[in-house]
């Protein structure tokens, strides 16, 4: 990884010859997961140009190992120094490339303009927050991005924010977030509970405890919430020290790293890796973490996908355009504090209908979308040299 992050690649034997690759650069894991369905889109229609995707993190390789099509071939990204971007486009030679949602790197977009290879930014985005910067950093943003030659933005406001930080609106057009499309059909297999439960999802710092306590008195107030709930920390080695706190005020814990047993608890934390989705699939309501702090949100496309009713908090700004979409098509539902949550969480297990129809709502947006992948596709292929 060290050796390919300064430059010096071995795999590039691995193209045919002479054969220059559409490259895309995807952050992490999440990155990964919003362009494998381009990825999958593009490869079926131009068979006859491989596909490299660059990541900046081992787990991002290998979701990329196992979200991508086969044949797909990855590299780690050369850190922003001009002599590693250098020696990586002698390496690839990439013909053209895409940088997915919110990478903006000086070097690696001045060095990429200089070798004349088009460069594309895809479910681009750019927070209200983004924008509230020191003059000097907005001004190297605005220099990096006149390197651009399309932005595709995932929403119209997003794009409006690339136009004010210089992007010429002609080279900029808003596709929708590429995150509601998908190109896995293969089917997840719940997590094995034997119980209901509700699932709070990617959680943070500071919200373990507060949506605990809204649970908690959601339960004792309406005899059909679960009584389980599920907590799956954004960074799981923050597990062990949910349990203690959660035990402290007086929750039966038990942690999934340690293989507790989870059938005579309250709270079930759901610290591993690559298993979200599995207790997804096993939850009767999903929670977003990172909403209820704030951190942005989380993504809520996956739960969507899966027909769950969806719960989120007041801080959803990393994702708004799929959260505000979501809302206008009664597919989630917003809540402001924790007495809020408390009332929701009443509200849906009293409604069972109501609750059904919040997911049936959710995979019906989420289904609706999934041309956005084409969209993005046509935009990419259009400028393949």
């Amino acid at each position: 990884m060290l050796s390919e992050r300064l430059g010096r690649y071995s795999a590039a034997g691995q193209l045919p010859h002479k054969t220059r690759p559409i490259w895309l650069h995807c952050a992490s894991v999440g990155e990964v997961r919003t362009a494998a369905p381009l990825i999958s889109t593009i490869q079926k229609r131009r068979p006859d140009i491989p596909l490299l995707i660059t990541t900046a993190t081992a787990t991002g390789a290998e979701t990329a190992r196992t979200k991508l099509p086969e044949g797909v071939l990855h590299a780690y990204q050369p850190i922003d120094w001009p002599g590693a971007i250098r020696r990586f486009l002698r390496v690839y030679q990439p013909r053209m490339a895409v940088v997915l949602e919110t990478e903006i790197w000086p070097n690696l977009f001045f060095t990429t303009k200089r070798f004349g290879i088009p460069l594309l930014l895809a479910n681009a985005r750019l927070s209200s927050r983004s924008m509230d910067v020191p003059a000097m950093v907005q001004r190297l943003q605005s220099a990096t991005l006149a390197r651009v030659d399309v932005v595709l933005a995932r929403s119209t406001e997003e794009a409006k924010r690339f136009s004010k930080l210089g992007v010429d609106p002609a080279h900029i057009r808003a596709l929708g977030s590429l995150k509601l499309a998908h190109s896995d059909d293969s089917a997840i297999e719940p997590f094995p509970l034997g119980r209901k439960a509700i699932l709070a999802a990617s959680t943070h710092d500071d919200e373990e405890q507060r949506i605990a306590s809204a649970w908690a008195a959601a339960a004792r107030e309406e005899q059909l919430v679960p009584r389980l709930l599920i907590v799956a920390p954004r960074h799981p080695e923050r597990g062990p020290r949910i349990r203690d706190t959660l035990h402290r005020s007086g929750f039966r814990v038990a942690l999934r790293s340690a293989d507790e047993n989870w059938q005579d608890a309250d709270i079930y934390i759901a610290d591993t890796i690559g298993e979200l989705e599995s207790f997804m699939a096993a939850s009767e309501v999903v929670i977003i973490g990172g909403s209820l702090v704030d951190r942005g949100g989380q993504n809520l496309v996956e739960p969507a996908r899966l027909g769950l009713p969806i719960l989120f908090g007041p801080h959803m700004y990393n994702f708004a355009e799929e959260s505000d979409r979501l809302r206008a098509t009664g597919g989630a539902q917003r809540f402001i504090n924790e007495t809020d949550l408390q009332q929701a969480i009443i509200e849906l297990f009293r409604d069972e209908q109501g609750r059904k129809q919040l997911g049936t709502n959710a995979a019906a947006t989420v289904s609706a979308a999934q041309d956005i992948a084409s969209l993005y596709a046509d935009a990419v292929l259009k400028h393949v040299r």
